[in-house]
């Protein structure tokens, strides 16, 4: 229970606080920089970034989605400075592991809150820095690909893209190199990273683990072969190459991520997953209190889950009596699915206000399902102290899982949001 209690410590800590953090390569930690000479080693600094959130579904075709879900999604991110350019990083993330209960789960008409809430480690690396255009990494890292799932505005934008493509707990080395910095062409980095599936201990669960009989459970332990999925192979033959830049003069307020993934198959599956990303983001500033920010992000995975197998039902005929015999035939499932974002953002002081669409679309060869849409609206503002609030509405058409076609939902939004360190 050594492990429970401590990570219940951690969790009332951050109790008050908002999703996701980090910018770069593999969502780096806050990192202590010496602004003078003589600073002394080693220094340690804590960020918070987590939000409560709440989704109340008023009405639906699937009555198990209706009612309120209320949840925490964030982390807590913690850097130890060793020297100048060495420190060690590490992230504690929390989220609910229970299939859709990140989105708003399946409340069946009642009030859940916190249910199947967990706190695992998502990143520990060690970080260094040889020079100021070369940063590398190397333990356990986020992949450097897509960039919606730590930096899209709204309430559930960037809960929905880190459900969909974030690929954390890579073991692995990574890296970061910024090969242009020019005042004429802008910003422009190269990250790269190779990794597998972590599979050691620290990917297990804390507070939360599996009960008897409990449905819906993602995930309640560590990471094993016997899970499968892309990546997961035990070799250091998976790998992301990534491009990003910013501050272009002749297109100022504009920045850009392109990305492209390559994971092997593991245990269930018989081919490489490919994923491709490609994001931008441009703000307009307006004046000093007014800016808008329009944002756009598609991903796409060819292969996706790394072609399975799986079993199907067959039924055939008996020659002699004419009476069906049922059976089971083992094929592979090919599937492509494709995310896709886009969305506005208006800031006035204080205040801001947001509307964006969402898509998941699956082209499956067998089996197939519903193409999914997410359209959000909210109104939020910056409260003080590191606190801010958002209000938003959400009209979803989402996969009907007695009917297997097309349902909708309608739901309120809420979000309460911490940001802080120290």
């Amino acid at each position: 229970m050594k492990r429970a209690g401590l990570a219940a410590a951690f969790l009332a800590i951050a109790l008050p606080a908002a999703a996701q953090d980090a910018a770069t390569l593999t969502q780096p930690l806050p990192e202590v920089t010496p602004a003078a000479a003589g600073v002394r080693f080693p220094q340690i600094s804590v960020e918070i970034d987590m939000s409560m959130i709440g989704v109340g579904t008023t009405n639906a075709t699937d009555h198990a989605r209706t009612g309120t879900s209320v949840f925490l999604f964030g982390e807590i991110a913690a850097g130890l400075a060793l020297t100048e350019n060495f420190s060690i990083q590490g992230v504690l993330a929390t989220e609910p592991v229970g299939e859709g209960d990140s989105t708003g789960g399946f409340p069946d008409g009642g009030v859940i809150g916190f249910q199947r809430q967990a706190l695992f480690l998502e990143q520990l690396y060690a970080e260094f820095k040889p020079a100021d255009t070369l940063v590398l990494q190397g333990g356990i890292l986020v992949a450097p690909f897509g960039r919606g799932y730590h930096d899209f505005p709204g309430i559930l934008a960037s809960v929905r893209a880190h459900e969909v493509y974030l690929v954390d707990q890579s073991l692995g080395a990574a890296g970061t190199w910024t090969y242009l910095d020019d005042p004429r062409f802008g910003a422009h980095d190269i990250s790269a990273a190779v990794f597998t599936l972590d599979r050691s201990f620290l990917t297990g669960t804390y507070v939360t683990s599996r009960r008897c009989c409990s449905e819906r459970y993602e995930r309640y332990n560590r990471n094993t072969a016997a899970q499968g999925g892309p990546g997961n192979n035990g070799t250091f033959n998976n790998g992301v190459l990534a491009l990003d830049g910013d501050r272009i003069p002749f297109l100022p307020g504009f920045s850009y991520h392109a990305a492209v993934m390559s994971l092997a198959p593991g245990s269930d599956g018989t081919a490489r997953e490919w994923g491709y990303a490609l994001g931008a983001r441009y703000e307009h500033r307006w004046d000093r209190d007014q800016a808008t920010l329009f944002f756009a992000e598609a991903v796409q995975f060819r292969n996706a889950g790394g072609r399975p197998r799986v079993e199907l039902d067959t039924t055939t005929t008996d020659v002699d009596t004419g009476e069906e015999i049922a059976g089971t035939e083992e094929t592979t499932l090919s599937d492509r699915v494709t995310f896709s974002t886009l969305g506005v953002q208006h800031r006035f002081g204080r205040w801001r206000a947001t509307a964006l669409w969402q898509q998941l679309r699956r082209k499956r060869s067998i089996d197939p399902v519903p193409t999914e849409n997410w359209y959000e609206a909210s109104i939020g503002r910056e409260i003080g102290s590191g606190f801010s609030a958002d209000l938003g509405y959400q009209y979803a058409r989402h996969v009907d899982e007695e009917s297997g076609g097309t349902g909708t939902s309608h739901s309120i939004l809420a979000r309460l949001r911490y940001t802080g360190g120290f």
